[in-house]
């Protein structure tokens, strides 16, 4: 009858579906297919685990947090010998954050068993001209560094290294808001030529935020 035909279609056509995409015969006590073989490898080598790629940026970038911290000392230490006290707290108080950065980045490669290989540091400038010198040159040391951290996300991203990613998310924000703040600041003492006192209410306003830090 109609019924017992449409069934007899119906599995049929389950039966040539299912042996189309049913997997290749594998005799016994010999090796899956060279190609799948490849893969499974390729992805328990490379998925959740730093390339040397990433070790190595990684172990640069402790070394530039420290070194950040560095210049933000030299940095602190010009001011207060100009007798901008606002500014050279205000230097002083990054440099610890900076130096606090690089711990951050010692103790996160200590719970994950990364080595590190501290390397030596350079002497940081101290031969500013002006204010404008040295607010210009944190400057660019904040976008030194904020290049650095994207490439170190990058170099993470290639090898599924999803938690040095996370621990990267933070740091890009305070790249962002670091790079924001110091190009106002920037902007003011610029202006100072044009405002005279400026500069001398914003070395105040610094001493202050420092201090509430």
């Amino acid at each position: 009858n109609m019924s017992a035909s449409v069934l007899s279609i119906l599995l049929l056509s389950f039966t040539s579906f299912a042996a189309a995409f049913a997997p290749l015969p594998v005799a016994l006590g010999t090796s899956p297919p060279a190609a799948t073989w490849k893969r499974t490898t390729m992805l328990q080598s490379t998925v959740g685990g730093p390339s040397e790629e990433l070790l190595a940026l990684y172990n640069r970038q402790v070394t530039n947090e420290f070194s950040a911290a560095q210049v933000y000392l030299s940095a602190s230490i010009w001011f207060n010998s100009r007798d901008w006290e606002g500014m050279a707290s205000y230097m002083l108080a990054e440099s610890a954050e900076e130096r606090g950065h690089g711990l951050a980045f010692v103790e996160f490669a200590n719970k994950r068993n990364i080595e590190i290989i501290l390397q030596s540091l350079e002497a940081p400038s101290s031969d500013w001209e002006s204010p404008e010198d040295v607010w210009q040159a944190v400057l660019e040391l904040e976008q030194f560094n904020t290049q650095n951290i994207l490439r170190l996300a990058e170099a993470a991203n290639k090898c599924s290294d999803f938690a040095m990613l996370a621990f990267l998310n933070p740091f890009h924000m305070e790249q962002v808001d670091a790079e924001d703040t110091i190009s106002t600041i920037l902007a003011k003492v610029k202006d100072e030529n044009r405002t005279p006192g400026l500069l001398r209410q914003l070395d105040h306003e610094l001493g202050e935020e420092a201090g509430a830090a």
